[in-house]
């Protein structure tokens, strides 16, 4: 008599996250819950306000996952974090995954009175995010209460950057705790695609032999879109038909000091917004380099999905860009637009033949170290260690 195989019962993870579209971790989180829509583990995602996302939480209930929207304006409210426990109380979940500081610390403690104790915290930048109007006061008993719960509150800390591990250990987090992993890339998603990049500059009037230089994100103050004005107007003067393609948010929406330097730019005409949206990838083929200059960053994805595109990058020296990129782009250490222009000039200066084999490295690096299965699988791994 032949035995039946014995099937691994599914799991439920439940995720906590602020928002789900425009932000790098947001990003990351419907990648991760795509690629995990066939493992073992059912996703159920909170998210405090979906809106104006209501499409990517369409895309993944299509998906398979469940998607609860507390439509609150503010996280760090009473109604949120009771209305959070009494659906951890309703989903009943095997792991509770909280994406960034303040999720990690409301949903934690939710979790945790709820009766649940596979907690696992998400650090995915390297300090805490300032809202408008936080008083030092206020982020110093905040910082106070992370470094009082994280020893005994989560049983994992997974990071997708060693240098905010470092960071995180030097604010009372224990390094035994943690977890590197690295982001992941969907590579059939961000690919080389010329013809879409034509397109693309077709629809935002943009010449095919223009230089562009792109950005990706959010338009906060983190992402020093001030620096990457100033850097394009002395780059302008150079390549008077270099144009800037922003994907992440309007001109209305620049804070002062970026809007003061985009003022600056000698051809303000030859710059295109474009607003979050679903179709990011239609953009990096568009792009003859990609830059980030922020301040901050821990693992920003937005550089693997350049890699992985074959467009050439250049970054200031945040987080652990230096480390992604090795010899594959340029990583800017003066924070200055005279030094970040020179990069950019360096990398416009490439022969065709020298940007084809930088495009094919780039993507290479991009799919065999970071993979988007790669990392799921390494998720699952510590979900399963909690929840065999």
């Amino acid at each position: 008599m032949t035995l039946p195989t014995p099937t691994l019962r599914q799991r439920k993870v439940l995720h906590f996250i602020t928002g789900i579209g425009g932000g790098g971790a947001e990003n990351f989180l419907r990648g991760l819950a795509t690629t995990m829509r066939d493992s073992r583990w059912q996703t159920v995602i909170v998210v405090v306000r979906v809106r104006p996302h209501e499409t990517f939480a369409n895309e993944l209930r299509t998906q398979g996952c469940t998607i609860h929207d507390l439509n609150a304006d503010a996280l760090l409210k009473p109604q949120v974090w009771m209305t959070l426990r009494r659906l951890i109380q309703q989903e009943r979940p095997d792991v509770v995954q909280t994406w960034m500081h303040h999720a990690d610390f409301i949903g934690g403690l939710a979790a945790w009175t709820a009766g649940y104790r596979n907690i696992v915290w998400g650090v995915r930048a390297m300090e805490m995010h300032r809202n408008p109007g936080d008083s030092d006061l206020k982020i110093s008993l905040f910082r106070g209460a992370l470094r009082f719960t994280a020893p005994w509150l989560p049983k994992k800390i997974i990071s997708n950057s060693t240098v905010a591990i470092n960071v995180h250990v030097t604010m009372g987090y224990p390094r035994r705790k943690f977890v590197w992993v690295p982001n992941g890339v969907n590579s059939e998603r961000f690919s080389p695609r010329p013809e879409v990049g034509r397109e693309t500059r077709e629809s935002l009037k943009i010449a095919g032999t223009a230089p562009v230089v792109g950005f990706v994100g959010r338009f906060h103050p983190v992402k020093d879109l001030a620096l990457f004005f100033e850097a394009a107007a002395l780059l302008q003067v150079q390549y008077p038909d270099l144009h800037l393609l922003l994907v992440g948010g309007t001109e209305d929406e620049l804070y002062p000091a970026a809007r003061k330097a985009f003022e600056k730019l000698p051809s303000r005409d030859q710059v295109r917004f474009v607003p979050f949206g679903s179709g990011t990838d239609r953009y990096y083929p568009a792009f003859t380099l990609f830059s980030l200059c922020s301040e901050s960053e821990a693992f920003p994805n937005v550089v693997l999905e350049a890699m992985a595109s074959g467009v050439p990058c250049a970054t200031t020296n945040a987080g652990d860009c230096e480390a992604m990129l090795k010899d594959l782009g340029e990583v800017v250490q003066e924070r200055t637009g005279g030094a970040m222009a020179a990069a950019w000039s360096r990398l416009l200066a490439l022969s065709e033949a020298e940007r084809a084999a930088l495009a094919v490295k780039s993507r290479d690096r991009a799919i065999n170290e970071y993979s988007l299965e790669r990392a799921a699988q390494r998720f699952e791994e510590v979900y399963d260690s909690l929840s065999p």
